[in-house]
């Protein structure tokens, strides 16, 4: 097995081991979704008369950003149907929503003026009534709730500012490689791997089950599907988008409240396949943001330039008039849906939300998704602590429920929506999505195939017809003014993101420099572009040369594109020490 963490393995170092009856890797809403919901059927089983009782038990959470939230980031609006399953009450409890939609947009753009308004809501873009929420501030909620519980013989504890960094394994009873808990990092390293005076050994986290919702490109998933081959049975590859998103404040009353609007289109270039969001937030704010997938051939595609250009839109352009920004972020959002979905359990573990790709990217939504996968993976956890049995056979039982529940039915009708616009909104690709409205998924040549995203970028000379291109050289169509149009290193400073730069770089090249330099040569170096964080950069002397990518990984927002899209897979994407990253309150 390959070991891509950026940290050493010390086997001299003493670790503490902390016994756990289940463990959560990762604060996100699916995570967050499967404790309450295990906490609620704790509690029912614990009140049967005649039931085993599931006493002294200790639950853990770990989440690698400083605060829970701090690293969520997402659109968002939010189908409901999953938090009401859960929580009937939670308007009550105050779920901090931004807002019901009222008035929705969709949009074909064809230029910076051009493009029309659909008379009509497509399908799959019909919001009306749902809450527009800030993913930050509703995980902050659900950890806040999920603190209040008390539960007798159950110790729940939730740790922030924890990084897994290895999965621990041991011997099944069968030979097989069993999951039994998780290593957190190292605090207190040096960036040559030597201890500070401040050295903290990370724990060895030993569970019976542990969940992984570690979102998209999870690096113990990777390190999952490297020894269990999570993903062999799956139809395609895991496959991506890139989004970047800021906050604005706009002037009062501007924007109605309730305000929805998604496009497709320019300024994507033909061909390729991306498309927009603007949320009306409350206090005045505005969420405005560009996703762009990354099975793009173009090597120079660029998410948060294209949310530049978006924004000169004369529909956008008075939307956000006399405004100023207040928040940015980046984020890789799985899209490949039904079709990608690797294998759900195994022995000792379990996958959920965008870690399992449960999004459907005809509707821009996964959050419902994966907490319907923190239901049905909570009821499974259960019935395998009364069982004690927690081999994948056992666990499979989640799967099971949760493909043939609402939630795998909305995905399957949506199997091939990715396939049929990878390449853009055609006509044919139009025909297609409406055979698949009509016949509940299926479209000609389902299943549809696609390529890993890291297979699809091309040279410059095949994309631009030019050898040795580079995007310095083009036309951006955009002239930063650090008012309505921000420089990517400008934005980034509105993320909030900060790490301790005197420990180890978190993202590991591992092949090689000269794979980079022959990158830059071939391809224009895709990762100092699609980035939406300005961590790589290439340094050329007087003759255009250079000698190896400067990687800033300070300014690194999490968002694990470069390990996604890098065209040589020579970037690893790890975690920091715990804590680090960006610090999102509204996104």
């Amino acid at each position: 097995m390959h070991d891509f963490s950026t940290q050493s393995a010390r086997p001299d170092v003493d670790r503490e081991e902390l016994e756990f009856d289940v463990l959560f890797v990762g604060g996100g809403p699916s995570n967050l979704t499967a404790l309450w919901r295990l906490l609620d059927l704790i509690e029912d089983q614990n009140r049967k008369p005649d039931g085993k009782k599931l006493e002294g038990l200790t639950i853990g959470l770990i989440e690698k950003g400083d605060e829970i939230g701090d690293h969520a980031f997402s659109g968002a609006v939010l189908d409901p149907k999953t938090l009401i399953e859960l929580c009937p009450d939670y308007q009550e409890r105050g779920f901090p929503s931004e807002g019901d939609v009222k008035n929705e947009e969709v949009w074909l753009m064809t230029s910076e003026r051009g493009g029309f308004k659909f008379p009509f809501t497509p399908p799959y873009f019909r919001n009306h009534g749902n809450p527009i929420i800030s993913l930050s501030r509703m995980v902050r909620w659900m950890a806040a709730e999920i603190e209040k519980r008390e539960i007798p013989g159950v110790d729940v504890m939730l740790l922030p500012g924890f990084a897994g960094i290895h999965v621990l394994w041991e011997d099944g009873p069968t030979g097989n490689r069993r999951v039994a808990g998780v290593q957190t990092a190292d605090k207190g390293v040096n960036p040559d791997g030597s201890k500070k005076a401040n050295f903290e050994p990370g724990n060895r986290l030993k569970s019976k089950i542990t969940i992984f919702g570690e979102g998209p490109r999870g690096h113990l998933a990777r390190e999952l599907e490297e020894v269990l081959g999570l993903q062999k049975e799956a139809m395609n590859p895991q496959v991506y988008e890139t989004g970047a998103k800021e906050i604005w404040e706009v002037p009062p009353g501007q924007v109605p409240e309730g305000f929805v609007l998604h496009s497709t289109g320019w300024p994507m270039a033909g061909g390729e396949s991306g498309g927009s969001f603007v949320y009306k937030l409350g206090g005045d704010r505005v969420a405005v943001g560009y996703v762009v997938s990354l099975d793009t051939q173009d090597p120079f595609a660029d998410a948060h330039l294209m949310l530049q250009k978006f924004k000169a839109h004369e529909r956008i352009a008075k939307l956000l008039k006399g405004g100023k920004l207040v928040q940015y972020g980046g984020k890789a959002l799985a899209i490949g849906g039904w079709y990608s979905m690797p294998r759900l359990a195994f022995d000792g573990g379990m996958l959920v939300g965008d870690a399992a790709q449960m999004v459907n990217a005809a509707r821009l939504k996964g959050i419902h998704l994966g907490m319907k996968g923190g239901l049905c993976a909570a009821q499974t956890i259960v019935d395998a602590m009364l069982a004690d049995d927690f081999s994948e056979a056992f666990l499979m039982q989640y799967s099971k429920v949760y493909l043939e529940s609402w939630a795998g039915e909305e995905l399957k009708r949506t199997r091939n929506f990715h396939g049929v616009v990878a390449h853009g909104l055609s006509p044919w690709a139009g025909f297609r999505l409406g055979l698949g409205l009509l016949t509940g998924g299926w479209a000609p040549g389902d299943p549809i195939h696609f390529m890993d995203d890291a297979d699809c970028t091309v040279t410059t000379e095949r994309y631009y017809g030019k050898a040795g291109l580079h995007r310095d050289s083009l036309d951006l169509g955009v002239k930063f003014d650090g008012e309505r149009f921000i420089q990517k290193l400008d934005d980034v400073y509105q993320s909030g993101v900060a790490h301790d730069e005197h420990q180890p770089a978190h993202l590991k090249i591992v092949k090689g420099d000269d794979v980079c330099v022959n990158c830059w040569e071939t391809k224009g170096s895709p990762c100092t572009i699609f980035c939406p964080a300005q961590v790589y950069e290439m340094h050329p002397d007087e003759r255009g040369k250079v000698k190896k990518v400067e990687i800033a990984f300070s300014n690194c927002v999490h968002c694990k594109t470069c390990d996604i899209k890098c065209p040589e897979q020579n970037v690893i994407w790890t975690p920091p020490e715990g804590g680090g990253g960006p610090k999102y309150t509204i996104c």
